[in-house]
């Protein structure tokens, strides 16, 4: 018997199953989307687009003629789910604005389509290339007007300087980038600043996620002004759905957490050879070591939290004592400051929301091995300029 060979070369044939897939993906985010439909247009879009992949010039394109949209393949290919979702529900926005009564006498971006972004989540810029998060903005951020890109030029070069080889410069480095950042969004939420939310997949969808990364979500919300939510998402490489944290917050804050996610799992994967070669662990252990490094990083951030708690509220005592303040501030708990603006953005976006507990296991040598590591660890380096929030799927 001949054997039948493949007629496509295999990376063409992995492509072609990925695009599948993808397609898949976003008529599974569609039939969820159809909760949220209105019902004056209920009818009218009960009906699934067609939903194609093509060689366009924009990012993504919606024809309400034919009830089309097409994405650009190339995007599409190389762009993770998340980003690729928000262009998908971008030019969903488009056709549900095109079948609503008050849509069709307005222009594209008027206030029917931007209503319909908020009941989709989707983002009214997302098919802007010069988005941060499809196309990396390469401007000197040191001359940049921009409070925030001051912020972020700054937090850069003190992360950079916590490389130094004395750890007292290094520790005193990345707790004044902790320090610079705090004290930021402190000084947006109590004074009620304009702030923008966007929201981006932490890591990738998967059927089932290591109990670690539970624990660095909650480094995130807790210390670098974000909220995550478990959220139900298409796993692309498996034709499947799952789950994956999604993280929401100001771009910055997005930014960075994106860096201190990579960071804190990039350390774990380095410190972990090493303590196979120190301690003996086996393969199997490698979970509770990374359970341990993440626990013990949590730790090392609230003790200093609450310590730069301490000085703010020792500030304010002064201030009010000397008579140079006598306002109310917002934020009365320092240690765990919440954005109530970022938590409206989130109600809105997810709806209802319920906590899910963790079983408690066993903690093994290799758990408390991890632990010595992460109470010690220091934030360091430079922040990339592309975030991994819209990581590639696919190298270009």
């Amino acid at each position: 018997m001949l054997l039948q060979l493949p007629t496509k070369p295999l990376g063409s044939q992995i492509e072609a199953d990925l695009s599948r897939s993808l397609v898949l993906g976003l008529r599974w985010e569609y039939a969820g989307a159809l909760r949220k439909a209105p019902e004056v247009i209920r009818g009218r879009v009960a009906t699934r687009p067609n939903i194609l992949l093509s060689d366009i010039g924009k990012l993504g394109i919606a024809d309400p003629e034919t009830w089309t949209i097409q994405l650009k393949s190339t995007f599409a290919a190389t762009h993770r789910f998340d980003a690729v979702r928000d262009v998908f529900l971008h030019e969903v926005a488009h056709l549900w604005a095109s079948a609503h009564p008050e849509g069709k006498h307005e222009t594209s971006h008027g206030p029917v389509f931007r209503a319909m972004c908020e009941r989709l989540g989707a983002d009214p810029h997302a098919t802007n290339k010069k988005s941060p998060f499809f196309a990396a903005d390469s401007r000197n951020l040191d001359g940049s007007a921009d409070p925030q890109d001051q912020l972020r030029a700054k937090v850069h070069k003190l992360l950079a300087l916590a490389n130094s080889p004395y750890p007292e410069e290094a520790r005193s480095a990345a707790s004044k980038a902790s320090e610079l950042i705090t004290r930021y969004n402190l000084t947006l939420i109590e004074e009620d600043r304009e702030r923008t939310f966007i929201s981006r997949f932490m890591c990738d969808p998967a059927k089932r996620h290591s109990r670690y990364l539970s624990v660095i979500s909650t480094i995130l919300q807790r210390f670098f002004f974000v909220e995550v939510v478990w959220i139900p998402a298409w796993v692309v490489s498996q034709r499947c759905t799952g789950n994956v944290p999604e993280m929401s917050g100001q771009p910055h804050d997005i930014e960075l957490a994106a860096y201190v996610f990579d960071f804190i799992r990039s350390t774990i994967r380095a410190q972990w050879d090493q303590a196979r070669k120190r301690h003996g662990f086996s393969g199997r252990e490698f979970l509770q070591f990374a359970l341990g490094v993440a626990n013990g990083f949590f730790t090392k951030l609230e003790n200093d939290r609450r310590a730069l708690s301490e000085r703010i509220r020792a500030e304010r005592n002064f201030a009010e004592a000397a008579g140079h303040s006598k306002r109310n501030y917002v934020c009365t708990n320092l240690v765990n400051v919440a954005d109530p603006k970022l938590s409206e953005y989130v109600s809105r976006r997810y709806g209802k929301l319920r906590s899910i507990g963790r079983p408690i296991r066993a903690r093994k040598s290799s758990y408390y091995a991890g632990k010595k590591v992460g109470e010690t660890m220091v934030l360091h380096r430079g922040i990339d300029a592309t975030p991994t929030a819209s990581g590639l799927m696919l190298p270009e």
